[in-house]
């Protein structure tokens, strides 16, 4: 069995009222909560860099099936769940989705974090 984590940049995602309602309903047979993360996938270039550009990771599906808060500024959360998601291909390629648990620590406010998936 591999469980090998692998970790990644969440660069961009949902506000704090949309986080809490996609764990509200993501079991909801009648409402379908699409919440989006953009994790790189790479970088064209060293983060440092001033012409960096982040490549998109191949994401869908997401439910957020567990919340927490991570401190008590009320903005960090650590988040668990399931997606679907292509680890080898930038989003726009042609992708081979497999499902994935992940746990991730996001900030809504800064609306960054990190994430890492596990093998279901």
């Amino acid at each position: 069995m591999n469980t090998m984590k692998k970790h990644f940049d969440i660069v961009s995602g949902p506000n704090k009222d949309r986080l809490l309602d996609a764990f509200k309903y993501a079991y909801d047979k009648n409402v379908k909560l699409d919440v989006d993360f953009k994790v790189a996938l790479g970088y064209t270039a060293p983060k440092s860099d001033p012409g960096c550009a982040c490549l998109p990771m191949s994401i869908t599906d997401i439910i957020i099936s567990g919340i927490e808060h991570e401190d008590s500024s009320g903005e960090s959360f650590n988040l668990c769940g399931y997606c679907r998601v292509d680890l080898y291909s930038p989003r726009g390629v042609t992708v081979a989705y497999e499902s994935y648990r992940f746990r991730a620590y996001y900030n809504a406010k800064t609306r960054k974090g990190r994430i890492a998936f596990f093998p279901n």
